[in-house]
């Protein structure tokens, strides 16, 4: 009888234990989902065709990660200005964004204003693609930062991206990997990426990306 209730109640401290680890498990997905959700907002994954028809007509936001880059430099300096030590645009990058720039003037995408991170491939991207851009110092690398200041400049990105004026125009930003993801839950790749969104609502709702190999010759 001894070894039977020892048995019974081990049994029972299994059973509840895994009943609470399942219940929290369940919780913290659910947690999870509804941040992703807050986030992100919504989703959808529109193929190119149907994302270049949509920036044709104007009212979009576009997110468009640098160019490709030299990985062998580094950043170095909070001097902006200072390109000699910052990572840049590597020839390849260079010639990837004209392709990218004749391919918006080709499909006759209309481009309104045009805001920079203050990185200098951030800023040669913006020059050689859409031939303008203002310096916005809220668009600097959010990855080299703390994790507040990180949470910040997401934050900031979400709000400018919400204020954008997309009337007959498509507002374009052009930054980071890590500003994107912290702001909404994107993570833009690979480098010379553009991230669509689309206000609507009063929501601001993801569709998707078109890669630098996907734009039409």
């Amino acid at each position: 009888m001894r070894f039977n209730l020892s048995s019974l109640i081990l049994s029972i401290a299994v059973i509840i234990t895994h009943a609470y680890l399942t219940n929290s498990t369940t919780q913290a997905e659910q947690l999870n989902s509804a941040q992703q959700a807050k986030t992100t907002e919504t989703q959808f994954n529109l193929s190119t065709v149907d994302l270049i028809n949509g920036l044709q007509t104007g009212g979009y936001i576009i997110y468009m990660r640098h160019g490709m880059t030299n990985h062998e430099q580094k950043d170095n300096t909070q001097d902006f200005s200072d390109c000699t030590r910052q990572r840049n645009l590597s020839n390849s990058g260079r010639e990837q964004l004209e392709l990218i720039a004749n391919a918006i003037r080709e499909l006759k995408i209309p481009i309104g204003d045009v805001l920079s991170s203050p990185y200098c491939r951030a800023k040669h991207t913006a020059d050689i693609t859409f031939g303008k851009f203002t310096v916005e110092s809220k668009l600097q690398f959010s990855i080299s930062k703390n994790l507040e200041e990180s949470q910040r400049l997401g934050e900031q990105l979400k709000q400018m991206m919400y204020q954008a004026s997309t009337e007959n125009s498509n507002a374009v930003f052009v930054g980071h990997t890590s500003n994107l993801r912290d702001g909404l839950g994107i993570w833009p790749k690979p480098e010379g990426v553009i991230v669509v969104f689309k206000k609507q609502q009063g929501k601001l709702l993801f569709l998707g990306m078109i890669k630098p190999n996907e734009w039409p010759n």
